[in-house]
């Protein structure tokens, strides 16, 4: 369990909704929960620590006691130490090499993340087109993969169509392991009802995971993150995000179901180097030829996506900025967005707000995020480059694309500026750092360790928000009387739940219940076991009590955490920091 008192530099409530919205983006609804243990199938009972009384809370003689408690205060304990994150990949004919980098880089990601219990999720950006056929590309539609790159390679996924080029190595580099060797272990999610089954996402939880023995996350996915090259070449990152992160709610789609935990921060990384063309009107890539930058051609190229959603400012070459705006079928600017051949960005902004004001009915501090490897140039996460907008000198390119390259790597690979996909990682940015990183670097491993370390950062220790009262002061470290409940609204139920159980310098939950707490309150190493340690995160806030909750199966969905403790009379003297 982690939670604490922070500080965001975002706005945490938004002012975004999604009212108005046409067969777009909508909200995800309620999501789902689940656990790498076994569920307990034992039905809740309502019980409470053995020292406390769970009707009335808990009470203490204060004599002997220094600060002389006040009576027990309530306060929720929000948060988690779960992360996760969805990855949508470009699996289009320029990619190869880009997800070689990717893969490469795995073993960074994997240790910036450290101990969170997360899942990672993967689907690509091809979400079908009038102009792609799908029997070739085979378009996701937002459904998560899990499949070793070894099948695709043998599939043809990693042959330029129409060119006799095989790009496997951008598989074969990285990974050994094909399906057989790769079976997922099967695990129980909320939504599964205690059934257990394989899921299509890597699931880590401590020491455990939902992958063979002695595979590790790293090696797992360096296999499973090359996507190919066959997909469809209009990208469309923003509706593939849309849909991957609704259909977890969506009993019909047994690859997403169930991926989202409530209690969980949510991260999306976009990894692409052109721009983003999903579609709400067909017609533009068939007979409607306005946004072509060709109007004489036979088929349109990659420019439509940025002539169709995206308007400059000033006459060019080099434009002041570009940002997205809504066209209609016309080509008129400024629509409203039931009128726009591409989906409002504000739409997708609006359905990642819904899901963030979800999670802090649970975590008033929770975050969700989308971070970038796209067409911006090296520096540009850190303010020390800018994208350059300017028309392509090579007409070749801009006949491509509709606009110049932001940035070129060191084999001559340019990549298109992100515009709409920019605005919505923007909206959801903490703090003064960009979280969109160069696709042209040569290594991708810093900027991947950096993406998981924000993710990480998301996480807090639950602190108890309260200086807590000392009913015992002859010894070395706090003696708390506090009591932890998990509370259900819906079900009206508000169950205590019970100490959990030392074993060899660990924490493990007692026989018999799917939950328990632990209480931290050593801040100096005091204490003999490392076992009760608090964070530095809550001690240099001045608290002088945090706590572990453990669970052996899924949280119950929309369940919150309270904790009731005494509290001192003279934090003053007791919690000084404060």
């Amino acid at each position: 369990m982690a939670a604490a008192p922070g500080c965001t530099e975002r706005d945490p409530g938004g002012d975004t909704d999604s009212d108005g919205d046409t067969g777009g983006p909508a909200t995800a609804g309620t999501m789902t929960d689940g656990s790498m243990t076994d569920p307990a199938t034992t039905a809740p009972t309502t019980v409470a620590p053995t020292t406390t009384d769970p009707t009335d809370g808990p009470t203490s003689d204060s004599e002997g006691t220094t600060d002389g408690p006040e009576p027990a205060q309530t306060v929720l304990i929000a948060g988690s130490n779960d992360a996760d994150i969805l990855f949508v990949i470009d699996n289009s004919v320029s990619m190869a090499t880009r997800q070689a980098k990717l893969a490469a880089a795995m073993p960074a990601f994997v240790d910036a993340l450290g101990s969170l219990r997360y899942r990672i999720g993967i689907t690509t950006t091809d979400d079908g087109n009038p102009r792609c056929a799908e029997a070739s590309t085979g378009p996701e539609h937002g459904e998560l993969v899990l499949t070793s790159c070894l099948e695709r390679v043998a599939a043809g996924e990693f042959e330029v169509p129409g060119v006799l080029e095989d790009v496997s190595a951008a598989c074969t580099a990285t990974c050994e392991l094909g399906d057989a060797q790769l079976p997922i272990k099967p695990t129980a999610t909320h939504a599964s009802g205690g059934e257990l089954a394989p899921r299509k996402w890597v699931e880590v939880d401590g020491l455990h995971t939902n992958l063979p023995d002695g595979v590790t996350p790293a090696q797992a996915l360096q296999c499973f993150m090359p996507q190919g090259v066959t997909g469809c070449g209009f990208e469309s990152h923003l509706d593939s995000m849309f849909r991957a992160i609704a259909r977890t709610t969506d009993a019909g789609s047994p690859s997403n179901f169930g991926f989202l935990r409530p209690q969980a921060s949510l991260t999306v990384v976009v990894f692409s180097d052109e721009t983003d063309c999903s579609r709400q009107v067909d017609e533009i890539f068939t007979t409607n030829k306005v946004f072509w930058e060709d109007p004489d051609g036979v088929v349109p190229t990659s420019a439509l996506c940025w002539n169709a959603g995206v308007r400059c400012d000033g006459p060019g070459p080099v434009f002041a900025g570009c940002a997205a705006d809504n066209h209609d079928i016309t080509g008129a600017v400024g629509v409203a967005d039931e009128a726009a051949v591409l989906p409002s960005v504000t739409q997708y902004v609006a359905f990642l707000q819904a899901i963030e004001d979800d999670k802090r009915k649970l975590d008033p501090l929770a975050e969700v995020r989308m971070m970038m490897i796209a067409g911006v140039p090296p520096g540009y996460e850190s303010h020390q480059a800018e994208i350059v907008y300017a028309d392509a000198a090579d007409p070749e390119v801009q006949n491509s694309f509709g606009i110049g390259f932001g940035c070129v790597d060191g084999d001559a690979l340019g990549s298109v500026p992100p515009v709409r996909e920019r605005e919505v990682a923007e909206a959801f940015a903490v703090g003064d750092g960009r979280d969109i990183f160069s696709i042209c670097e040569d290594d991708y491993s810093a900027a991947l360790a950096a993406i998981a370390s924000r993710i990480a950062d998301q996480i807090r220790p639950a602190c108890m928000p309260l200086c807590v009262a000392d009913v015992d002061p002859n010894t070395a470290v706090l003696d708390p009387l506090c009591e932890v409940f998990e509370v259900d609204d819906a079900a009206q139920t508000r169950v205590g739940l019970l100490p959990c159980e030392s074993l060899d310098d660990n924490w493990v939950v007692p026989a018999g219940v799917t939950a328990c707490f632990a209480p931290l309150l050593d801040p100096d190493g005091s204490t003999p076991s490392p076992i009760d340690d608090m964070s530095s995160v809550c001690v240099d806030q001045g608290w002088n009590l945090e706590f572990l909750l453990l669970r052996s199966a899924p949280a119950p969905l929309g369940v919150t955490i309270e904790a009731t403790c005494e509290v001192a009379t003279n934090p003053a003297a007791q919690c000084p920091l404060l």
